[in-house]
């Protein structure tokens, strides 16, 4: 089943950020981290992960309201996937 996500960029602190939104099913969430950085050194290189970040996959309902806002405003026209 599809369900949305909401990726985040894990600084080698800990730290954690909402980059965007993606919806996948369960069986690509396996392989979604190397696609993103694919995607993301073909697109915008100066995006990639760093040395000792990671990408975490966080479901819609386990997600804060708070980080889904920063990327989706609930007054947007249209969700950014």
């Amino acid at each position: 089943m599809r369900q949305l996500y909401l990726v985040y960029r894990v600084m080698p602190d800990g730290d954690r950020h909402p980059e965007t939104i993606m919806a996948m099913d369960e069986d690509d969430l396996k392989k979604a981290a190397s696609t993103l950085d694919a995607l993301i050194q073909d697109d915008a290189p100066e995006q990639c992960l760093r040395e000792g970040e990671r990408w975490e996959f966080v479901p819609q309902d386990l997600a804060p309201l708070a980080d889904w806002q920063e990327i989706a405003p609930p007054d947007a026209r249209s969700l950014p996937y």
